[in-house]
């Protein structure tokens, strides 16, 4: 999946959007972990979970919890061992190297599994929800 970026507010419409952009090419469920944002728990957006099959839902974290949340494990990676030590100028440079990082990311299955293996993010893998 191409990485979005958005330039403007975020909102419902905006979220949903992405959710969009998310399940294409998707044959499988999807869940969706997110933090407390309004947007994520909008009634517009409610509304489309119920409407789109492929999403089994979305979990939204507790307030301030970041343990708990797989994509800091993905900033850490990132700060850690792609964008750390750069001198970024721009938001050009900043977002090619966010996306060099990601890719770098992409192609290893096994740190991703991990982030969502760990002590206090277990709960969003899959096998948590399949009962596997």
């Amino acid at each position: 999946m191409k990485y979005m970026t958005i330039p403007g507010r975020f909102n419902a419409d905006v979220f949903i959007r992405f959710l969009k952009q998310l399940l294409k090419g998707h044959d499988r469920p999807v869940i969706v972990v997110v933090d407390g944002h309004p947007a994520h728990k909008a009634k517009k957006v409610q509304n489309y979970l119920k409407s789109e099959s492929r999403l089994l839902g979305i979990h939204v974290l507790p307030a301030y919890s970041p343990e708990l949340n797989p994509d800091e494990f993905v900033w850490g990676f990132l700060k850690s061992g792609c964008i750390g030590r750069m001198i970024l100028r721009t938001k050009d440079q900043f977002l090619k190297a966010i996306s060099s990082g990601l890719k770098k990311l992409q192609r290893s299955q096994g740190i991703i599994l991990g982030f969502f293996r760990a002590e206090h993010t277990a709960y969003a893998c899959l096998e948590t929800f399949s009962g596997s």
